[in-house]
């Protein structure tokens, strides 16, 4: 009943104050009763209330508002407009004031909002200051119907209120040169579904910068749609990475839609989600660690911060490990997931249970979908013998490194305008995807000439052969300072939590736990290889400790040196 009433557009209260009228009186009951009081002055026709609403809005007495006593008796007053005789006297007639209009008139200019003033002033305001419509952002925005669980998703960054500690093998950083930890408020990349305000997913991106990347937004999209099996038909993005070029070509190859939230308010959804999340973060977190949403708050753990960040304490004496703050996060999320949302439009609703079958109305996976969300994308030309050389950055941040691929039929497009997509931690295992930029010769732009290009380049000299930083060999590097591995951890969810969890760390393969093992590709999509099935199936059963391992794992790598 619940998704019918939202689909309705009525309350919970509302219909059961209708159905009990129904079932006393039939429908006659539910007719509108007649009002009392006294009579309206005059009675304004449709025409008649759009002259008025025209004219208010020329006025301009105030920021968001004009004058409603000089616009109806300037009305009046002309007789160009196409108010009658009796409104027009009604509107001049004498009174202790002439700022006492005629209700009718008055409720008229009242149906013109500030927010439709400020636009109307400048076309540009929605996206500076906003306009908002209650209970609109679980609306289509072109049909005005209510949005289906699994339509639409909005998707934000945000800075979790409390720091975490991780290993840390870069250098520059005072507690990570010291104690090989370092602590920092990362980046939460994070969407939920705009019609159930259910917790699609998150990405926690680790950077020595605390920031994020397209490259980051499009993986971690990539990441939870994937697990999750498919994608939703539209986006709410804001601006910046969300909105770079890099994203654009990923959701534009994917065929989901972008909704425009620069500077508008359509980020209410998830930022209204952010605060519960962060109130229930901070009960299932640790009784240590947090710095406050606010300015001031949290004294004592400030001053604790400032130790971390001069070197002086180790940030595992005073912040969560990242194992800790996964764990309380995701016993934050289980636990809006099954809260019920109130509000004063829709009734009330529980997001895991209105969530179900949230898969038939989103999109399928697109084949080939994976190397639009691949870290490093640049326009090359295919040299003699099928090789191109691309310099980018490893996944040491900030350390740049000349990689090398040979394409298998390469010969046939010497000197063709080719896009280079790879990703440099599994470059050396996985290579790269090919693909002309251009329409070349008698072949069309994005023909595929190697969806994996082995890498012929030696490794940075950072890594070894297992994944783990080798700074020994990089002794040279070791005065441009704020150097760490880039790290991510990617969780997606359905109703009954958490999918899989991946940990791209270091070079490492990817861990796979929580539950339920990997998650069965779409059809064309892709499929997992017989011997990883095998293992996904024969680790099942204790799924969650795998995940749990795999974090324990991390938390114990020191930096290397």
């Amino acid at each position: 009943m619940t998704a019918a009433l939202m689909a309705a557009g009525v309350t919970e209260t509302t219909y059961r104050r209708w159905a009990a009228k129904l079932d006393q009186g039939g429908v006659k009951a539910l007719e509108d009763k007649p009002k009392s009081g006294r009579p309206p002055v005059v009675k304004l026709d449709e025409e008649e209330k759009r002259c008025l609403r025209r004219i208010y809005l020329k006025s301009n007495r105030a920021e968001r508002s004009g004058s409603m006593t000089m616009a109806a008796r300037i009305a009046a007053h002309d007789p160009a407009t196409c108010l009658r005789p009796e409104t027009r006297a009604a509107i001049l007639a004498e009174r202790s004031s002439k700022h006492h209009l005629p209700v009718e008139v008055r409720r008229a200019m009242r149906e013109v909002s500030p927010v439709a003033v400020a636009r109307y002033r400048d076309d540009r305001e929605g996206q500076n200051n906003g306009i908002y419509v209650p209970g609109w952002l679980r609306r289509d925005e072109e049909t005005g119907r209510l949005l289906m669980p699994g339509e639409r998703q909005v998707w934000d960054d945000a800075s979790v209120n409390v720091a975490v500690a991780v290993p840390w093998a870069g250098r520059g950083d005072r507690a990570g040169d010291r104690w090989g930890w370092r602590a920092a408020r990362y980046q939460l990349l994070a969407g939920i579904d705009c019609a159930t305000d259910f917790f699609c997913g998150f990405g926690y991106v680790m950077r020595t910068s605390d920031g994020y990347r397209a490259c980051d937004v499009a993986n971690v999209m990539h990441e939870v749609w994937r697990q999750q099996g498919y994608m939703p038909k539209k986006v709410v993005l804001e601006g910046g990475s969300w909105q770079a070029k890099p994203t654009m070509d990923f959701l534009r190859t994917a065929g989901v839609g972008v909704v425009d939230a620069k500077g508008r308010p359509n980020q209410k959804l998830v930022e209204n989600y952010f605060n519960r999340l962060w109130t229930a973060l901070s009960i299932f977190l640790p009784g240590y660690g947090q710095i406050g949403r606010y300015r001031g708050e949290m004294r004592k753990e400030n001053l604790n911060w400032m130790k971390v960040q001069s070197g002086a304490a180790d940030p595992r004496k005073y912040f969560p490990t990242l194992k800790q703050f996964l764990e309380a996060l995701n016993r934050a999320v289980a636990y809006l997931r099954w809260e019920k949302v109130e509000s004063k439009i829709y009734g009330t609703w529980s997001p895991e249970e209105l969530y179900k079958g949230a898969e038939a109305n989103g999109l399928k996976l697109v084949e080939g979908l994976e190397r639009y969300a691949l870290p490093v994308a640049v326009r090359r030309q295919l040299r003699r013998g099928g090789m191109v050389f691309v310099t980018a950055e490893t996944q040491l941040e900030g350390y740049r490194h000349e990689y090398a691929f040979a394409t298998r039929d390469g010969w046939r497009y010497d000197g063709a305008p080719v896009v280079v997509r790879f990703d440099p931690v599994t470059a050396a295992a996985r290579g790269a995807s090919i693909e002309l930029a251009e329409t070349w010769r008698d072949f069309r732009a994005g023909t595929v000439i190697d969806a994996a290009a082995p890498c012929v380049s030696a490794p940075p000299d950072f890594v070894n052969d297992r994944g783990i930083f080798d700074l020994r060999g990089a002794g040279r590097h070791e005065s441009q300072a704020n150097r760490a591995a880039v790290r991510t951890v990617v969780t997606a969810y359905d109703t009954r939590g958490p999918i899989v969890t991946r940990l791209a760390e270091d070079g490492s393969p990817h861990q796979w736990g929580i539950r339920g093992g990997v998650p069965a590709f779409a059809e064309g999509y892709g499929a997992a290889s017989p011997e990883a099935a095998e293992r996904a199936e024969a680790r099942r059963s204790d799924m969650g400790e795998a995940a749990l391992a795999a974090i324990e794992a991390e938390e114990r790598m020191m930096a290397y040196a």
